[in-house]
């Protein structure tokens, strides 16, 4: 059960980089970085969040 409730907390945070791998896909050259580098905050927020929650 308590899978499930986490699963469920955490699926907007995989649709949204689910979506942005996807505009990153069909960027333009100029906006390429941006949302490479929104992508990459969001992931590395996404693993230090996990982190923190092993222990």
């Amino acid at each position: 059960m308590a899978r499930r409730s986490l699963l469920r907390q955490e699926l907007p945070w995989l649709l949204s980089e689910v979506v942005l791998l996807v505009v990153l896909m069909n960027a333009n050259p100029p906006e390429l970085w941006f949302w490479l580098v929104v992508f990459l905050m969001i992931f590395l927020y996404r693993i230090e969040r996990w982190w923190a929650s092993r222990s």
